[in-house]
C-alpha cells in the first residue's frame, strides 16, 4: 500500500472530496487546506510528499503559496502540481516559472491524474536516493574536490597537473604507546574522534584533507581552491597551530612538517578507481619534516619561511638531514 501523503489546497470542499476519494482509494494519506495560506501552516507540521494547488483561493492563491514553499529549506523539493478549471496560457507559465512541476485542468480524467502523481512521485524518490547517495560518497573526498567535480571545475579522468602548493603533514607523538592499552573498539572510536576535529579545522582554513593514514594527517593548500601562494601558506600554519592547539587539549602532543613547492596534483589510479592527490619531491620533504619536528611545534622548510615571516616569528633551527635529500634543508620553527 502507497504510504505518500498528498495535500490537496482547495477552498471548495466538494473538489477535496472528489480528489480525496480518488487518492484514498489508490492507498495516499491526505492532507487538506481550503487556502494557501492554511497550506503552509500544514506543511510546517508535516512535510507532504506532494502537493495538489488550485490557483484562485482567497487569502493566499496557489501562485503565492507556491513561490512561498520553493522559498522554504525543507519545503523546496515537495513537488506541486497545479490544479484548476482556467486554461489561460499566462497561468500556465506563471505556474512553471514559481516552481510547479505540471499543471492538471478541472474536471480532471482520474487516470491522468493518478498517472500524473505516480509519476511524480517517483521522479522525487529518485532526486532524494541521489542525494542520499551523492552525501554519502561526499564523505569520502576532501569538499574542496567534491565542489569542483560537481560544478565542473574537475573531471574524472587520469590526468594531473604540476601547481605550487603548501603541504601538511603531521602525526601523533608516541601513537603506539598511548593506544597500546586500549581494545580496538576503543581506539577506533578514540581516532575518530581526533581524526573529526583535525578535519574541521583543515576544512575551516580552506585546506584540501587528502588523507588520514592511521593518525597520519595530509593537508594540502592550493588546490583545487587557491587564494594565493604567499595567502594559502599562511593559513597552513594558521591550520597547523589551532591543530596543535586541539590535540593539546585531547592530552596529547603532534608533530607537524610544512614545505611549499611544486607539486603534481591530479587523479591517480586506474581507469575505475582513482584517488585526488599530489606526487612529488615537495611532498616527500614535507614528510620528512614532520619525521624532524620536535614535539608539539611547527618545522618548516625556506620555502614556506619566505612566504609566512611576514606573518609569524620564526626560530632559525638550521640544516637539517633529510631522507632521500642530498643535501641539508634549512629549516625553521613557527612560534605561536
Amino acid at each position: 500500500m502507497n504510504v505518500n501523503r498528498i495535500l490537496i489546497v482547495d477552498d471548495k470542499i466538494e473538489n477535496i472530496r472528489m480528489a480525496g476519494a480518488i487518492l484514498q482509494k489508490k492507498g495516499y494519506n491526505l492532507l487538506t487546506a481550503r487556502n494557501g495560506k492554511r497550506a503552509l501552516d500544514v506543511c510546517e507540521k508535516t512535510t507532504p510528499d506532494m502537493i495538489l494547488l488550485d490557483i484562485r483561493m482567497p487569502e493566499m492563491d496557489g501562485f503565492e503559496c507556491c513561490e512561498k514553499l520553493k522559498q522554504h529549506e525543507h519545503l523546496k523539493e515537495v513537488p506541486v502540481i497545479f490544479l484548476s478549471a482556467d486554461k489561460d496560457t499566462a497561468d500556465i507559465v506563471k505556474g512553471v516559472e514559481v516552481g510547479a512541476v505540471d499543471y492538471v485542468f478541472k474536471p480532471f480524467n482520474t487516470l491522468e491524474l493518478l498517472s500524473r502523481i505516480d509519476n511524480h512521485l517517483s521522479l522525487r524518490k529518485a532526486r532524494l536516493e541521489l542525494q542520499d547517495l551523492t552525501e554519502k560518497a561526499s564523505r569520502y573526498i576532501s569538499p574542496h574536490v567534491f565542489n569542483a567535480l560537481f560544478t565542473g571545475s574537475k573531471n574524472t579522468s587520469l590526468e594531473t597537473h604540476e601547481k605550487f602548493l603548501t603541504i601538511f603533514f603531521s602525526d601523533i607523538v608516541n601513537f603506539t604507546k598511548i593506544t597500546s592499552s586500549m581494545g580496538d573498539r576503543v581506539l577506533t572510536d578514540w581516532l575518530n574522534n581526533y581524526c573529526d576535529k583535525m578535519a574541521k579545522i583543515a576544512h575551516k582554513h580552506g585546506g584540501t584533507l587528502d588523507k588520514f593514514i592511521g593518525d597520519a594527517v595530509m593537508v594540502f593548500f592550493g588546490d583545487p581552491e587557491s587564494k594565493g601562494e604567499k595567502e594559502d601558506a599562511i593559513a597552513c600554519v594558521q591550520m597547523a597551530l589551532e591543530m596543535i592547539q586541539e590535540a593539546q587539549g585531547l592530552g596529547i602532543q603532534i608533530r607537524v612538517g610544512l614545505n611549499s613547492g611544486l607539486a603534481y596534483v591530479g587523479n591517480f589510479g586506474t581507469s575505475k578507481q582513482m584517488n585526488y592527490t599530489i606526487i612529488g619531491n615537495a611532498v616527500n620533504l614535507a614528510a620528512r619534516l614532520e619525521h624532524s619536528c620536535e614535539p608539539g611545534t611547527v618545522l618548516i622548510s625556506q620555502s614556506t619561511y619566505d612566504l609566512v615571516n611576514d606573518e609569524y616569528w620564526c626560530d632559525v633551527l638550521g640544516g637539517v638531514k633529510c631522507k632521500g635529500f642530498d643535501e641539508d634543508i634549512m629549516t625553521y620553527r613557527v612560534i605561536a
